[in-house]
């Protein structure tokens, strides 16, 4: 997995390959300091092939974060394998998908 982050009016952050766990831990360290704080963030899930249980607690840590702060995700580019997870997992209720 690999992530980018871009800095701009809002915050991007490119997530790409299989966000796991094998991978999470590093997921939360490079958005450690993104999510403390009140910014507009957007998860990018273009190039995001797979995500685990363990992925969903990054997703589900940085909304409340967010929300703490005055912060807002959105979470756009969903491929549908991840879509499918998020749908069973009720997570595509509270997050804010784009296409």
């Amino acid at each position: 997995m690999e992530i980018n982050i871009i800095n701009g009016e809002n915050i991007i952050v490119e997530f790409s390959g299989r966000l796991d766990t094998s991978e999470a831990p590093k997921a939360k360290e490079a958005l450690a300091d993104i999510i403390q704080e009140k910014n507009d963030v957007v998860f990018d899930c273009n190039e995001l092939e797979y995500i685990s249980s363990s992925g969903l607690r990054i997703f589900l840590e940085a909304q409340k974060s967010l929300n703490a702060t005055g912060g807002t995700l959105k979470v756009i580019n969903v491929q549908p394998s991840v879509q499918s997870v998020f749908d069973m997992t009720g997570f595509s209720i509270f997050l804010d998908l784009n296409a």
